[in-house]
């Protein structure tokens, strides 16, 4: 109600598209997170790591924290893996599940992360990669969490102005390329009467 009436139309296909965006960005992160559980569930079973399903179910949440998710959940996986040796400290056991571990983060980081919130967001995986990089970079886990979020938004905004410009330049017509009207020719000049 506080926007001007001839606004409000526009107002309301951005707020869906940011809406739309925003709900990928969320669905595309729940899936990852699922898929990160299972990985390591299926790793903490092949390694025999006691209280498999707890420490995946962790995992799995922490996952939804970028970057700092992953070694936060890492942490009491192996420390839980080291003791899970029937005749006291197992390094081997250890050791192997922290390298499953770093194989699933970086399958995570260079393969899932970029493809699958893409795709559910509609963003090309390396503006993913790049949005998530610069957000880390500049306000740390915070910029991180909300780097590609924020990318979303900016890309309905992006291609809403681009849109309305795009039709607006072409009169209304749709169409990746303006149709100009092809030149006429100059009338023809009259033919001069023949004498016979």
């Amino acid at each position: 109600g506080l926007l001007p009436v001839n606004t409000r139309e526009d107002y309301d296909v951005i707020i869906a598209g940011i809406d739309r965006g925003l709900s990928g960005v969320i669905r595309g992160q729940l899936v990852i997170c699922l898929i990160n559980g299972i990985l390591t569930y299926i790793g903490l079973l092949i390694f025999g790591v006691k209280y498999s399903l707890i420490l995946a179910v962790v995992a799995a949440l922490l996952t939804l924290i970028p970057i700092f998710g992953s070694i936060l959940s890492s942490i009491p996986i192996v420390l839980v893996a080291l003791v899970s040796g029937d005749e006291g400290v197992d390094v081997v056991r250890g050791l192997a599940i922290g390298l499953w571990i770093i194989g699933i983060h970086f399958i995570e980081a260079n393969l899932l992360n970029p493809k699958i919130i893409g795709t559910a967001a509609k963003i090309h995986p390396v503006l993913v990669i790049f949005s998530l990089f610069l957000g880390e970079h500049s306000f740390g886990l915070v910029g991180a969490l909300l780097a590609v979020p924020i990318l979303s938004a900016i890309q309905v905004l992006f291609m809403f102005f681009y849109r309305k410009t795009w039709k607006k330049d072409l009169g209304g017509q749709t169409g990746p390329i303006a149709t100009t009207p092809s030149p006429t020719p100059p009338p023809a000049a009259p033919l001069a009467p023949t004498r016979s």
